[in-house]
């Protein structure tokens, strides 16, 4: 997905060359972020009721921050 692999990007550049502690935290919201889009995206696109299912258990896991960073 090409907004994930962006918000990968520039979350490892933000995370090589640091200016401050914000560019450190803009590399992990944009990797939450990019996280959620994909559970969104897995959500709008599954074509049974268990892909559903796990997709919504992983939004929800997201949502709650419960999930591991993976």
């Amino acid at each position: 997905m090409k907004l994930t692999r962006q918000a990968t990007r520039l979350a490892n550049n933000f995370r090589e060359t640091p200016r401050n502690e914000d560019d450190l935290e803009a590399a992990t919201v944009l990797t939450e972020l990019a996280r959620v889009y994909e559970a969104a995206y897995d959500m709008m696109t599954a074509k049974t009721h268990e892909q559903s299912r796990v997709a919504y258990d992983e939004m929800r896991k997201l949502i709650k921050n419960e999930s591991n960073n993976t």
